[in-house]
């Protein structure tokens, strides 16, 4: 069946393209004129010319016949000749896109990168949420944003706790959580990269060292200083409440229990707020484990309603 559906296929695109641009042409009167005298010209230059070298022909009994030459045959050589120098002016056309195709193949293979880095990133926001919800299957609470001590201390942050949801368990194993996330004797864990949390749009002229980064946050609204929520508490709808999402600027180290902030500053607005490398927008990372692609120019109200759990706030679905 292929080479039918090919045929179907190509039958099919030609008279779609024609139709949706047929209406669009336009002929001028003095070059369809033009034309049409230049052809008719030109079948009665090979006409005389044709029947000239047949006589001669003739009279060298090159060919043993007594006709003439024919109509049909200047038609069929003006036909050739037509073909032929639309075959010509379409090998060109060829060379010249396949030069530009060429040249251009950086700005090609930008693109395409750039497709691939957006779905990379949306998937780890995804991975990301498999892992909320894999915690809040088990100790039915969502994960503090971060923890902190009786004298204001900071501890660990939400990353770390779902670290056995993430696949990374011996990691978390070699974590003591009884000291801080900044100790000696926690270095060498938080110094470990973790792909999922690198946003692949980021581009970083070389290899980070020392505490690795997370280019994903948590929404301050939900997750914050020794505050946990259960997903019931979301009055708002977990489809319409936002969870974590992409940030382009001030980047926090993913062991950092402050790698949180407030959606309600605006998309790519404020470098305390969440923004992506990506022109447009930021993906999120919604309570339902969705992830959208939220726009610069998104209303301040709408933001807002997505950002608070319980305000009662109607997101609407224009």
């Amino acid at each position: 069946m292929f080479p039918l559906q090919s045929l179907f296929y190509l039958v099919a695109g030609w008279i779609l393209f024609i139709r949706r641009n047929l209406p669009q042409v336009t002929v001028p009167v003095s070059g369809l004129v033009t034309a049409l005298v230049v052809v008719v010209f030109m079948g009665l230059l090979i006409q005389l010319l044709g029947r000239v070298l047949w006589r001669r022909l003739q009279q060298q009994n090159s060919i043993a016949t007594s006709s003439q030459w024919k109509w049909r045959w200047t038609f069929a050589l003006i036909v050739f000749l037509v073909i032929s120098f639309t075959g010509g002016f379409a090998v060109v056309g060829m060379a010249h896109q396949g030069l530009w195709l060429f040249s251009g193949q950086k700005r090609v293979d930008y693109n395409i990168s750039t497709i691939s880095k957006r779905s990379m990133s949306k998937n780890n926001l995804k991975q990301i949420g498999l892992a909320l919800y894999g915690y809040h299957e088990v100790t039915h609470v969502l994960p503090s944003g971060g923890f902190f001590n009786g004298a204001g201390e900071p501890q660990h942050g939400w990353v770390a706790q779902l670290l056995p949801y993430l696949d990374q368990q011996a990691l978390y194993q070699t974590i003591d959580f009884h000291e801080p996330w900044s100790a000696d004797i926690n270095r060498e864990p938080y110094q470990t990269k973790l792909p999922f949390l690198l946003n692949p749009g980021i581009r970083r002229l070389e290899q980070h060292t020392g505490y690795q980064p997370a280019d994903y946050a948590a929404n301050n609204q939900i997750f914050n200083v020794n505050t946990s929520m259960k997903l019931r508490d979301i009055k708002d709808g977990t489809s319409d409440t936002i969870l974590a999402g992409e940030v382009s600027t001030g980047i926090k180290a993913w062991g950092d229990p402050t790698n949180f902030r407030d959606p309600q500053l605006g998309i790519n607005a404020s470098p305390n707020g969440f923004g992506s490398p990506f022109p447009g927008g930021a993906h999120i990372l919604l309570g339902d484990g969705s992830v959208r692609f939220i726009t610069d120019n998104i209303d301040p109200q709408i933001l807002k309603a997505l950002s608070t759990p319980n305000g009662g706030d109607i997101v609407s679905q224009d």
